[in-house]
């Protein structure tokens, strides 16, 4: 007979791990999941950051993070996509007018996703300060209902653990979730010569109960494209 491992220690789930753990498996058990991964270079987004962080800090005190910056840029691209901004209700697609970012925060026992509301409408300073103050109350568990709630599109970023690339699960009932690895400079073949590029994995998870692979493809691509350009990613974040 084998023996069965040890148990080493059990561990109580969190009301907060629960929740998690219920809502994750359900999300997964009631849509119809597909990701769509692609490298991308962001030389674009790099040399934007490094443009501004300076002024940018000393204007608003706040240290400005790729995340803030994928924010106000994935909450204007949704524009042009708006089937990616949506949910499934009944036999419905429920578009939103509203551009709702939720923004996924880890947690020593959890993790919570406090939403930027109208990130579309909003400036990149005000996203940059509005996250802040979300992820200071978040991990001092002092969000409100209203934090967390009314998210139409998710972004979560692991690079700044070192992760390349994953399969994020949605946040129902949106329709789509946006994963973001880290950046390494790389090299690439530019017009058949060897340059060195910063290069960073994007994965888009989305519901194909409502949207098609190729309508997903062409939000993914908008982004990657953005983020090459430093002239496009000013563009895209209203600092044209």
């Amino acid at each position: 007979m084998v023996e069965k491992p040890r148990v080493r220690e059990r561990i109580e789930l969190s009301p907060l791990r629960r929740i998690i753990a219920e809502r994750m498996h359900s999300s997964l058990q009631s849509t119809a999941q597909v990701t769509l991964m692609r490298e991308c270079i962001v030389d674009g987004l790099v040399e934007f950051r490094e443009s501004i962080k300076r002024d940018f800090e000393e204007k608003t005190g706040s240290r400005l993070t790729y995340t803030d910056i994928l924010v106000k840029l994935t909450a204007t691209l949704l524009r042009k996509h708006p089937l990616l901004n949506s949910a499934l209700v009944g036999d419905y697609i429920e578009v939103y007018e509203d551009v709702n970012i939720g923004v996924a925060v880890a947690l020593d026992h959890g993790l919570v996703v406090p939403v930027v509301r109208n990130a579309d409408k909003k400036s990149l300073e005000e996203i940059s300060m509005e996250l802040k103050d979300l992820a200071e109350r978040a991990r001092a568990g002092t969000l409100t209902l209203e934090d967390v709630t009314g998210g139409t599109f998710t972004i979560t970023n692991l690079g700044m653990y070192g992760v390349d690339g994953f399969t994020p699960i949605l946040n129902p009932p949106q329709t789509s979730i946006l994963g973001v690895g880290r950046i390494q400079v790389k090299p690439i073949i530019v017009e058949g010569e060897i340059k060195p590029a910063r290069v960073a994995w994007l994965s888009l998870t989305f519901d194909h109960r409502v949207v098609d692979g190729h309508t997903a493809a062409l939000l993914l691509a908008d982004i990657a494209s953005t983020l090459e350009s430093r002239d496009r990613v000013a563009e895209a974040v209203g600092y044209a």
